[in-house]
């Protein structure tokens, strides 16, 4: 699990037996994304589109009413 983006790279990272407080929030939300542009790409759905339906920030169109 990656724990932390600041840190070192043997220290970013824990091991499944090891205790974790917290978890790198940002990595994995970045690496969510990635993975769902990958899917929606030929859809023609963007990253930029992606983070906006994620956050609910997206814009109606008036072809959604």
């Amino acid at each position: 699990m990656v724990v932390g983006d600041k840190k070192s790279s043997r220290e970013r990272v824990a091991l499944a037996h090891e205790e974790v407080e917290s978890y790198d929030a940002s990595y994995y939300k970045t690496q969510l994304v990635r993975a769902v542009e990958r899917v929606l790409a030929p859809l023609g759905w963007n990253r930029m589109e992606i983070r906006r339906e994620l956050a609910g920030t997206r814009e109606p169109e008036l072809t959604d009413f």
